[in-house]
């Protein structure tokens, strides 16, 4: 399911060493460095080294291999930097807010008081409309 490789990918030209970044993990599958637009210090990207479009578009292999290494690199930036949070956040598509479309998970150190703000405003459903999404996601096909 693994797109084949763009020849003007970003991030892979960073996986294969022709684009300069700041490596701060990396392991057989994966690897994270530093976003060069950082929402704060230590704001980091995590990639498969195997290009995939996004996460609808990436094997399952990888996809695990990005998270644990996602988890791996959020314990790395809690344990060096101690913030005071972390979010963790991925954008599939360009309705999705995906900017570089190779897959990638943002690590993004948390401090009380930074000018980050939620993408939305959490209101409850009405239970109608969760009830017929639901059986619509159960549903066989």
């Amino acid at each position: 399911m693994t797109s084949a490789r763009p020849e003007t990918c970003l991030f892979c030209g960073i996986v294969d060493g022709t684009v300069p970044a700041y490596v701060v993990h990396e392991d057989d599958m994966t690897l994270a460095f530093l976003d060069i637009n950082p929402a704060t210090e230590g704001h980091t990207l995590v990639v498969p080294k195997v290009h995939a479009d996004d996460l609808l578009d990436a094997d399952a292999d990888s996809a695990a291999a990005v998270m644990r290494a996602a988890r791996a690199v959020a314990l790395l930036l809690d344990r060096r930097l101690s913030p005071d949070g972390m979010t963790a956040f991925q954008a599939n598509r360009t309705a999705g807010w995906q900017d570089v479309f190779h897959l990638h998970v943002h690590v993004v150190p948390r401090w009380d008081g930074d000018d980050l703000v939620r993408p939305w405003t959490p209101r409850p459903g009405e239970r109608h409309a969760l009830e017929s999404t639901a059986q619509r996601l159960r549903a066989n096909d």
